[in-house]
């Protein structure tokens, strides 16, 4: 499973957090406040021999699909602190 690093917008807590690449941490343990995390864009290297079908895409592939999935997540951070800003 990959790792993600995670930090809350209300109180600054940064950690790290293994899990499937569909699940997203929406809440904050360490100050108890719901919908405060994001998760930071990193990228990390790794190679594997393995003939899964995710080792069959070429690199480009991987790539354009972590940049879409990135301006996605830009964007709903954006919306959210924009409805943030209205209030």
């Amino acid at each position: 499973m990959p790792k993600y690093a995670y930090k809350c917008k209300e109180c600054d807590h940064a950690f790290e957090a293994v899990h499937g690449m569909f699940m997203k941490l929406r809440n904050c343990d360490e100050c108890s406040i719901g919908g405060t995390l994001f998760r930071v864009p990193s990228v990390d290297y790794s190679t594997k021999n393995d003939a899964s079908p995710e080792s069959e895409k070429k690199t480009g592939e991987i790539v354009k699909e972590f940049i879409s999935d990135t301006k996605k997540e830009i964007e709903e951070q954006k919306t959210e602190m924009m409805e943030d800003y209205n209030k």
